[in-house]
């Protein structure tokens, strides 16, 4: 109880600091807070040993990746359904599938050769250095609208038309990201070894499709009659509890089963007000995975980690650059549309803690490191290089009043 008292008072203190002192720096110098809460987590995990006890934390980080997973999976019709003609949905999934599969692919055949050679980790196994280098990938493609909403909320007067497009692409991108990784915790099934006649990787993908969906179509039928906003949520949390606990239980990816839970959710009668639920409540869940991003960090040697981080966080620009110039081939689309999508958010998070929560070993610690370092720099100048991107497109103008003003 002390403990949890403990934390509790660091993340207030975090919180009134957040908003009295980092949400006026970020209107002020254009980058997206929460990152303090990555800190504070690093800062609270070497002092507060029980944090780092992972058979008690499992149960909620797996909730916090589970309700980032359903909020997703309620946004799979977005950039391809009613809410996009048909020619906006062609360019989202042309720009996303090229962008994505060009970074994550590139991404990871980089990380394998480097961990393959033994130069940062010394011998490890080779299933650890293709899972560790196949989740980075995952994690490179993995995008965040964080720089889009952050633009919109202080420019919302601004007219553009990138952003839309860079919004639904980001989102997309996520999908795609999550979906692969649900497919990797399949082929590299954690409880195999201690099964007499494991299942192959492709009944466990049929089982993770089978778990969400059949999930979704029971939890349709139990929402009932009921839409007050009050037993929505409770539904929802009973919902996401129930089917990241499902995943764990099995070594799944609770992402990816809840981002199929959700696209079941999302088609039902109860779809609109489901969404709009869980987007209010989308900042407690994102509080769990940046705190707990930061208190599952543990020291790697510092060589390799500056290393591996840095050469990450270069290749990721590279491969996304050149997945958007690709992308932009033959079309009307810049060709430089990598200045608005480098953020990486809320689901490269969520990766990393599944990943780092499932397995263990050194290639994980290393690769754990250079996502969250990519992940911290990239919040911290996407929405500049946005910004200027906007601002090249006649978009957006250097005299625009700043709302800070007001705020």
């Amino acid at each position: 109880m002390g403990v949890l008292l403990i934390l509790l008072a660091f993340v207030a203190v975090a919180y009134l600091l957040t908003h009295f002192v980092v949400d006026r720096l970020q209107r002020r110098f254009l980058f997206a807070s929460g990152l303090e809460y990555i800190l504070l987590g690093v800062l609270l995990g070497p002092n507060l040993h029980v944090l780092t006890d992972l058979d008690s934390l499992a149960p909620v980080i797996a909730f916090g990746a589970g309700w980032i997973g359903l909020l997703y999976g309620m946004e799979v019709e977005l950039p391809v359904g009613r809410r996009a003609s048909s020619a906006e949905a062609g360019r989202t999934m042309r720009l996303a599938g090229v962008e994505s599969a060009i970074t994550g692919c590139g991404v990871a055949a980089a990380a394998a050769a480097v961990f393959r050679s033994g130069a940062f980790v010394g011998e490890i196994s080779s299933d650890e250095a293709w899972l560790s280098a196949a989740v980075m990938g995952c994690a490179a493609a993995a995008g965040s609208s964080s720089a889009v909403d952050l633009l919109l909320s202080r420019y919302h007067e601004v007219a553009t038309r990138l952003l839309p497009l860079l919004r639904r692409t980001a989102r997309l991108g996520d999908i795609l990201a999550i979906a692969a990784f649900g497919v990797l915790m399949c082929r590299f099934h954690h409880g195999d070894a201690a099964l007499e006649n494991p299942p192959d990787p492709s009944t466990w993908v049929l089982l993770t499709a089978g778990l969400g969906l059949s999930l979704g179509a029971l939890f349709v039928v139990f929402l009932g009659d009921d839409d007050s906003e009050n037993s929505r949520f409770l539904a929802l949390v009973g919902i996401i509890s129930f089917a990241s606990g499902a995943a764990f239980f099995l070594d799944l990816s609770a992402l990816t089963v809840n981002l199929l839970l959700g696209v079941v959710l999302v088609h039902s009668r109860h779809g609109e007000a489901i969404h709009s639920t869980l987007a209010g409540t989308q900042k407690p869940a994102s509080l769990i995975l940046l705190v707990f991003a930061g208190v599952l960090w543990t020291p790697v040697p510092a060589l390799p980690a500056i290393a591996l981080s840095v050469g990450f966080i270069v290749l990721r620009f590279v491969c996304k650059a050149l997945g958007c110039w690709i992308a932009s081939m033959g079309t009307s689309l810049r060709d430089d549309l990598v200045r608005g999508l480098l953020a990486q958010g809320h689901v490269a998070l969520a990766i990393a803690l599944m990943f780092r929560l499932v397995y263990s070993g050194p290639a994980v610690d290393l690769a754990y490191t250079a996502i969250l370092a990519s992940v911290v720099f990239y919040e911290l100048i996407a929405p500049r290089v946005l910004k200027g991107l906007l601002i090249d497109a006649g978009d957006l103008r250097h005299d625009v009043p700043q709302l800070e003003a007001r705020a």
